[in-house]
């Protein structure tokens, strides 16, 4: 495939909604497009502004924060598969995620599950969901 079709592809394809670097590539290399073009492509993306990793993450958080479904821990791993940095990842959330986030959560799921659960289970159901039981 050569670097135009290449390209085509690539803003088709973010085109849809914001991507990560990672993605793209990922996305490329699917296509059997060569290591070569797929740098090239991801450069000439980069200039253009059309992917930027910070401005993705950001914008992943508020959607969530918006959303109030996940925790930290799950935000934090779905963006790890996005293929997004670990120390960019933490430092957004620091910076973007308040304090009373994830009581608010907590307080939401209790509301709705305390019903069907019982304490104990309800405390496992929030472990696996990546709370900390202990400070909410």
């Amino acid at each position: 495939m050569d670097f135009e079709l290449a390209r085509f592809k690539a803003i088709k394809y973010i085109g849809i909604s914001k991507k990560s670097e990672y993605e793209v590539i990922m996305k490329l290399k699917g296509l059997n497009v060569s290591e070569d073009i797929v740098s090239k492509v991801i450069e000439y993306l980069n200039e253009l502004g059309y992917i930027n990793d910070l401005d993705y993450v950001d914008s992943y958080i508020r959607q969530n924060l918006r959303m109030q479904k996940y925790s930290i821990f799950e935000i934090r791993e779905k963006l790890k598969a996005k293929g997004i940095k670990s120390n960019l990842i933490d430092d957004r959330i620091q910076s973007n995620i308040p304090d009373e986030y994830e009581k608010k959560i907590v307080e939401k799921i209790t509301n709705v599950k305390s019903k069907t659960l019982d304490e104990q289970k309800l405390r496992q159901y929030l472990y696996r969901r990546g709370f900390n039981t202990k400070e909410c």
